[in-house]
Order: C-alpha cells, then structure tokens, then sequence
C-alpha cells in the first residue's frame, strides 16, 4: 500500500451522493431488483464481469488480473428494514415504512468505491470477486446465494466484510480471530390449553398462566444452565394470547416468540435443548400440551486466523492506533456466517460514532466519512493477497 489512494478522497462527494441515492430508495429483504442493478451498472461500468440473479437477486462482479489462481472475496450487503424513517434528512427514505436503518447503504457504496479504484488503479495478480447479497435482515439471503453455487461458481480462497457499528470508540476498527457476533435462533412456543369462561378458571387450563410460568422459568437457562462464561441471550420477544381487550374469556392458546443468541454450537444447541425440556416440563406440570417450533436464523460470525492477521496489517497502516484486536463480540447476528462457514474470511466491525443513533432504529444513518478510508482497507486487502 505505498502507492496514491488520494482518488477515493477526490471521490468522496460522488459516493456520497450515490449513498444517498440509495438511502432514498431502499428495498426489502430479497426484493432488491433496483438495487442490484444499480450495482450490476455499476460494476460493468468499472469494467468488471458481472452475474447477476445469483440465488435470486445477488450480484457478484469478477475482476481477474495477471496469470496468479489465488483469489479474494468481497462482501456487501443490500437490504433495508421495514422501520419507518424519523431522521428528517433532506435524503430520507422516498419509501413509506421502509428505510436503512442498519447501513447496508454505506456497504454498498464502500464496495463499489473499492471496486471502481481496484479497476481503475488496482496491483495485484489474482482474481478479485465483490459479491452484492440481498437478504442479510434475517431472511437467509446468504444461504439462497450458497445454494446458487456462489462458491462454486466464484472461488474465493478468503472472504472480507465489514458491518459499521454505532457507540464504538470513533474512527476505530474492531477485527479478531474467533467470534465476533453471535448466531441468531428463534423459537415459536405454542401452548396448548382449554378455555372457558373468566369466572370458572378451575374449568380450564388457562394457557395465560402457563405462559407465564414458562416466562419465569427460562430465566434460568441463562442463570442456571448456561456456564458464566458462555454468553447467551434467550429473550422473549412477545406473548400473544387472547383477543384485544377482552376481559372475561380464558384462551383456548397462547404462544411465545423468543429470540436466543450465543457465541459457540454446542453451547446454542445445548440452550436450545434447555428450552425444549424446560417447556415439556411446565406443560406437564400445568396439564398443558406445548409445541416448540425452533427456526435458525445464522450461525455465529467466526474469523480464521490467517485473514485476520492479514487484515489487521492493513488496518494498522489505514487506522494507525485506531484498531482493536481484542474485544467482547456483539450479540446481534449476521448472515455473513452462512459465507464463513465455507470460506475463511475476516469480518472486522468500524465505528460508525460512539453517539450516533443505533443500527436498527429510526434515527439511524450511516456515517458517510467511513467510506473512503474502509474502501481504502479493501484495497490493501486485495493488493496484501494478490501481491505482485
């Protein structure tokens, strides 16, 4: 990296506005047509080979130089949420009750700067692969690009991301070998009971009860099945039960919808049996039938060594002191893990304003000074693999 990286500094206004072109116009889990094929105009523009339509709405664009068989993998991703935008920018989503409240249109626009500078200014001898994945917001896009043969079709013997992540130190870049955000799993608990009437609870099996038992008794699967040092998360995230505002009739049903998080398999799959054994125990005690249903969303994001420590040379010399090679993972998820999960690779979080709104919420908006010096990260990436 001794060579002029001032051009992604003279591009700045340009992706900027391209970021906010994008911010205006998100698009919702796998449907993202229009941006995919902003981003497929885009890549070809630069001179790169695109596919597009890879496991529905993925875009991966192949850029080859020299005569080297190495190659490299890029990762962006492109979905919104469906939150609806409280920032009162002068670019605030166009789209009524969607937004980008989680930056996926910085990623974007980071990665296209990368990949217009390595077309345009780019050492190295291998093969560079930028893939563009829609559906990351827990909708399993990556496992549809997987299914699609990504890897098959576009080896990559490492993987490189970045998610920017609000309340860390400013202008600082998180990246270590091992675990970095947790797996993602949801459980829908059904509770089978008999209703009847408010007055006559002795007639029923009031599933309302149960599901509260229940509620009390899954605090222990942290606090008392979970070692102090796994870290695991099982919240309930609502409890349905019963129309809206009645008051005198006891449910024939009720369900609980939890979300469970943690660092390590054995330890997801063991908090996962927990659960399970913990429901059939209550049920059996308040004579009720429960059906737990378990959905995974990812596994945990988990960096291998060797592209860690490539990725940490090149951060020391774009970040300086700004970097951390130690830190408590984040317990929210990414999709991205499906991807390391066949490909060793690097996913490093950056900084996006230690007081910045959180991802996630409707004040959220991505710091566009990340772009150039995270495309900047990419390159030496690129060019520390496929050196000359």
């Amino acid at each position: 990296m001794t060579h002029n990286l001032a051009p992604l500094d003279d591009w700045q206004d340009e992706f900027t506005q391209l970021r906010h072109h994008l911010h205006e116009h998100p698009e919702l889990g796998l449907a993202t047509v229009n941006t995919a094929q902003l981003v497929a105009e885009k890549l070809r523009d630069y001179g790169f080979a695109v596919t597009e339509h890879v496991g529905g709405n993925g875009v991966v664009g192949q850029l080859r130089r020299g005569t080297s068989t190495k190659t490299v993998g890029l990762r962006a991703d492109m979905d919104c949420l469906p939150i609806t935008e409280a920032t009162g920018l002068p670019y605030k989503s166009q789209v009524p009750g969607l937004m980008h409240a989680c930056g996926h249109d910085g990623h974007i626009t980071t990665m296209l700067a990368t990949a217009r500078y390595l077309s345009e200014y780019g050492e190295f001898d291998g093969t560079v692969n930028v893939i563009f994945q829609p559906g990351e917001e827990g909708v399993h896009g990556a496992p549809k690009m997987l299914a699609d043969g990504l890897f098959d079709r576009f080896p990559c013997d490492m993987l490189f991301g970045y998610h920017n992540w609000p309340h860390l130190d400013d202008g600082t870049i998180y990246l270590q070998p091992g675990a970095v955000m947790a797996s993602s799993d949801r459980m829908r608990i059904t509770i089978h009971g008999h209703g009847g009437h408010a007055s006559a609870p002795e007639r029923t099996v009031d599933p309302i009860v149960v599901g509260a038992a229940l509620i009390q008794s899954l605090q222990s699967v942290v606090s008392r099945n979970t070692s102090p040092l796994d870290a695991t998360v099982v919240t309930v995230g609502s409890f349905l039960a019963g129309q809206a505002e009645t008051y005198n009739v006891i449910p024939d049903t009720a369900q609980l919808f939890l979300s469970i998080r943690t660092l390590d398999s054995k330890v997801r799959d063991q908090t996962i049996a927990h659960i399970d054994q913990i429901a059939q125990g209550v049920g059996q005690a308040y004579g009720a039938n429960i059906q737990c249903e378990h959905f995974q969303i990812s596994p945990a994001v988990i960096n291998a060594e060797q592209p860690v420590a490539i990725a940490q040379q090149v951060a020391e010399q774009v970040f300086g002191d700004k970097i951390r090679t130690q830190f408590d993972p984040v317990m929210a998820s990414e999709d991205f893990a499906f991807m390391l999960d066949q490909v060793p690779g690097c996913y490093a979080l950056m900084s996006g304003g230690k007081n910045k709104p959180y991802v996630h919420t409707s004040k959220f908006d991505f710091d566009d000074d990340l772009i150039a010096p995270m495309a900047s990260y990419f390159v030496g990436i690129v060019e520390q693999y496929l050196y000359l």
